[in-house]
């Protein structure tokens, strides 16, 4: 019967364990997911602001906890059949502590001796920064460099360095004694309840027989391990309450970019031409940033709605920064944007996200369908397959896409739901050359993506009321063709917004601007039209002129 039962209940608890286990992940899942989506740039760059859970830890503290009840009942369980015996009782039950008190971290701790860990030793760390050079990302530089033979000389330098450092876990490291005393206490403890049933025994034969010991030594074994594991157990909850905490507080973290009042547009200063915007001194740097200087200093620009505008500069100039302010990705640290004469804090973000259009060399393929990749630039109607085609056709992705046995239903990175085990590289070739077969990612270029990621930003436009668009260095890796044609497809379908560009190679694009400002580390150190620039021979007209030699020498 014993049997019988302690079957059936496993049975039914690994029947409803991975049910139950689901259903709590991602419950937990959901609202980590919602919470994480809601949180700025600033705010996730901070570390220290976001609690870093998932929902796997939530499962794992309630498996934890349940095994802590379930372990106090049984060490309660424990000590009562002991203590309740007659050839054994209070003495017997204390004596048969000792060896697991002793075995706690509270006895070991007493003769714990003190170590260098490795993790700090400079000699590790190049060991180990050696070892990384054999990934596969950094082979072809390895090879076309011919960095192996440096690389053996160094790691056998590291190695002898190292010298008598033991590279063993913390863990045991941790966990080791300098003399082997309390070894020898320990597991001499451990035969005090059979020394004192031998004692007993001589004194009071008739109250202790071999059964009654064999029972009391079984249950001393037993209550030795349950009381070591649930000592174990304490000095973790802490640590699974505070997962527990952490999972409830992402819900109080407040965003950086605090959110304003004002709706925009507002009707009594927005023009039906777009957004614009005035920088007055304003300086900025990255949170966390390791450089000295500031991003951006003391710029100061206006930007007349509906203009056609191209930020030109050198990498680092501070080019992008401008734009990640003036869509409010970030707030600026010193100085004020107005846009459309009022601060642009005071406006509603989602306000503001409405009427943006954002389309950067950063942008990233979801890993959904095509279709979903482009729909997303305009959420309500993600499923208009024929809005979808004409976003694609402007930002050049039809081909791509037509090239593809799924078309816009391929997904290019899926999620993976094929696995194999215990599978030989000679036995099981075929089999393993399918199972890597299944589900492969599609490899596109970096002009492939980039097309792919600007018929998002079309699929936008398609949209309507869009205000203000940006193109952010959004061609590096197309040919000056593809290049060309993206750019006329952008000012085309920009007509009547706010459109900023933000690139270094600028040729085509100037020549039509409204406005050219010319960024040099962090400050715009000229702006004007075209023209206007060239004929003051400054920053923009060496530039320009730079670029332009490459195809009239």
């Amino acid at each position: 019967m014993c049997v019988v039962s302690t079957s059936t209940i496993s049975w039914a608890r690994e029947r409803t364990a991975g049910i139950l286990q689901t259903r709590v992940t991602l419950h937990f899942e959901e609202h980590i997911l919602r919470e994480r989506l809601r949180l700025d740039l600033p705010t996730v760059a901070d570390k220290s602001a976001v609690p870093n859970v998932s929902a796997s830890q939530t499962w794992r503290a309630f498996e934890f906890f349940s095994g802590l009840f379930q372990r106090a009942f049984q060490l309660a369980g424990q000590l009562t059949f002991i203590s309740q015996q007659m050839s054994g009782g209070l003495n017997f039950t204390l004596l048969s502590l000792v060896s697991p008190l002793l075995a706690t971290r509270v006895g070991r701790g007493l003769w714990m001796k003190a170590y260098v860990t490795y993790s700090d030793n400079i000699h590790y760390l190049r060991l180990r920064a050696l070892s990384m050079l054999a990934q596969d990302k950094y082979r072809e530089d390895v090879i076309s460099t011919g960095l192996l033979g440096w690389i053996m000389t160094e790691y056998k330098k590291a190695r002898e360095g190292l010298g008598g450092i033991s590279d063993a876990p913390i863990q045991t490291q941790y966990y080791s004694q300098n003399t082997p005393l309390m070894g020898i206490l320990t597991r001499l403890s451990g035969d005090l309840p059979t020394l004192y049933w031998a004692a007993s025994s001589i004194f009071r034969p008739h109250s202790f027989t071999v059964t009654s010991f064999a029972i009391l030594q079984q249950h001393s074994q037993g209550l030795n391990y349950t009381f070591q594991m649930l000592f174990f157990d304490f000095s973790r909850a802490a640590e699974y309450c505070s997962h527990i905490k952490e999972l409830y507080d992402m819900g109080s973290v407040e965003n950086k970019v605090a959110d304003g009042d004002e709706a925009y547009p507002n009707s009594s200063l927005s023009t039906d031409k777009g957004m614009s915007f005035e920088l007055k001194n304003v300086s900025f740097a990255y949170p966390g940033g390791k450089s000295k200087e500031n991003a951006i200093r003391n710029v100061s620009l206006n930007i007349s709605a509906g203009h056609l505008v191209v930020i030109v500069g050198a990498n680092g100039s501070g080019k992008s920064t401008i734009i990640k302010l003036l869509t409010r990705l970030y707030d600026v640290d010193s100085g004020e944007i107005l846009v459309d004469g009022l601060p642009i804090k005071s406006y509603r973000i989602s306000d503001l996200r409405r009427v943006q259009a954002l389309l950067t060399q950063e942008h990233k393929l979801f890993p959904l369908t095509l279709a979903e990749n482009i729909g997303l630039g305009n959420p309500s109607r993600v499923g208009d397959l024929e809005l979808i085609k004409q976003a694609a056709e402007s930002g050049g992705a039809s081909e791509i896409i037509s090239k593809l046995k799924d078309g816009v239903h391929t997904i290019l990175s899926p999620v993976p739901t094929a696995y194999g085990s215990h599978l030989d590289k000679t036995k099981h070739k075929k089999l393993k050359s399918i199972l890597d077969s299944l589900e492969k990612e599609a490899e596109v270029s970096g002009g492939e993506k980039q097309r792919l990621v600007a018929s998002r930003t079309f699929m936008r436009f398609l949209s309507g009321g869009i205000r203000f668009a940006v193109a952010d260095e959004p061609s590096s890796a197309l040919d000056p063709k593809a290049e060309y044609r993206l750019f006329e497809k952008l000012r085309e379908s920009g007509e009547g917004k706010t459109l900023i560009f933000v690139t270094h190679r600028f040729g085509h694009l100037t020549k039509y601007a409204d406005l050219v400002i010319c960024m040099k580390d962090g400050q715009a150190v000229e702006s004007g039209t075209h023209q206007e620039l060239l004929a003051r021979g400054g920053e923009y007209s060496e530039l320009y002129n730079v670029q332009a030699k490459a195809f009239t020498m």
